[in-house]
């Protein structure tokens, strides 16, 4: 089999400081090698010179709802599904252009995910890959009260949410989204009891899948964890415990910064009124603690649902965490490769390492220096899925014809 060689890039493998002069190999749908040194290239092989160009793992949003076009195309949430899906199609085809090789699923509507995620895996259409996610399963005010909605199932008891769970996974999810407590941007939700987390939770692994849950508080946190919920969104004002017990179930935590910030500069913009000041200032001071502890923090914020983050604006994110919350450049691409492959669940995703699955981005520039660079698609040079380029182009290649 040939073999693409990539010579002179400045490797960023997802964990470490970027490396110059570094060379990887990728044969198939894998990296094969990655050195320092020069590797011979074999008659038949591609060479590609990056001229110091950054080769990146591809990165990861983790919070990713696709069907979710409601701000600024403004379609609605009762649109027919066909509709909705075509506008799924679109946004993941922007995550992809944007160097996103990977989605995960945080709420859909019907069973858009799930069908969008069959469609790409088979080849039918491009886009990254997808971890499909249910409807959101949402506790019942009253046990009268309506269970069918758009994007939500309203659920009343362990039974319910079990039940529930079971059909959203028969649809084709392979993430039970659950709404476990009110908070961030979610105003009127009744706190999920622990015997419906943990039912919800036990039917989703017993059936090979996993929940998240859009949850906030301490002790609503806590409770999630214990009753095995496997991602905890938003988790604002997360406490030392907290930190301690995320870190030692090794869940991920996706704090989603960037809409709480944007309303807390511009509480005229749409969607504001939905996000309180102070809880952003709390988790600004928190998160930078969390994270030098050890807590796996994955970007992914609620695009599409409000016209202050359009989909396409993912990076905008990562900016957000660097220059607003003081995380690092390298952390945060941290965040969004190597954490966030590890929690799609796919094995062998998120870093750059032989034996990897060869999911990579040729950027103009160096994102650990600037973050701001990979806002820039005009700098996004190349999206590689598997091993092959599924956005832009490599710079000019020559086939090697001997060994040299």
């Amino acid at each position: 089999m040939s073999r693409t060689v990539f010579r002179n890039a400045n490797l960023l493998d997802g964990d470490n400081p970027s490396r110059p002069n570094a060379t990887i190999v990728v044969e198939g749908e894998r990296i094969t090698e990655v050195t320092s040194g020069a590797v011979a290239p074999r008659a038949g092989d591609t060479v590609v010179d990056l001229h110091g160009m950054t080769l990146m793992p591809g990165m990861v949003s983790g919070h990713y709802h696709a069907a979710y076009s409601v701000g600024g195309d403004k379609v609605p949430m009762g649109a027919p599904p066909t509709q909705l899906a075509l506008y799924a199609l679109a946004n993941v085809q922007k995550a992809l252009r944007a160097g996103y090789t990977s989605v995960v699923g945080a709420g859909t509507f019907h069973d858009v995910d799930g069908r969008l995620a069959e469609a790409i895996d088979s080849g039918v259409v491009t886009g990254p890959r997808l971890i499909p996610s249910s409807r959101a399963l949402s506790p019942k005010v009253t046990e009268d009260e309506p269970a069918e909605g758009v994007p939500w199932v309203k659920c009343w008891g362990p039974d319910d949410f079990r039940d529930a769970a079971i059909r959203e996974i028969e649809r084709g999810a392979k993430i039970v989204k659950l709404f476990a407590a009110q908070g961030h941007a979610m105003r009127s939700c009744r706190e999920m009891t622990y015997d419906e987390l943990k039912a919800a939770s036990d039917a989703a692994h017993a059936r090979g899948a996993r929940t998240r849950a859009h949850v906030c508080g301490a002790a609503q946190v806590m409770k999630c964890i214990e009753a095995g919920v496997d991602i905890i969104d938003h988790a604002d004002w997360m406490d030392d415990e907290v930190i301690e017990a995320l870190i030692a179930g090794n869940r991920f935590v996706l704090p989603s910064m960037y809409t709480p910030w944007l309303s807390s500069a511009d509480p005229t913009s749409d969607g504001a009124e939905y996000y309180d000041k102070e809880d952003f200032e709390y988790m600004r001071a928190k998160v930078p603690v969390a994270n030098a502890r050890g807590v796996k923090f994955v970007p992914g914020d609620d695009f599409g649902f409000f016209d202050m983050a359009p989909h396409g604006d993912y990076s905008k994110e990562l900016a957000c965490y660097v220059e607003q919350v003081g995380i690092s450049p390298l952390d945060a691409i941290r965040w969004a490769t190597k954490f966030g492959g590890e929690m799609t669940g796919i094995p062998d995703l998120g870093t750059i390492e032989a034996g990897k699955l060869a999911d990579m981005v040729i950027v103009d520039g160096d994102p650990s220096v600037d973050i701001n660079i990979l806002q820039d698609q005009a700098r996004i040079i190349a999206v590689i899925k598997g091993g092959a380029v599924v956005s832009g182009a490599l710079p000019v290649a020559r086939r090697a014809m001997a060994a040299e």
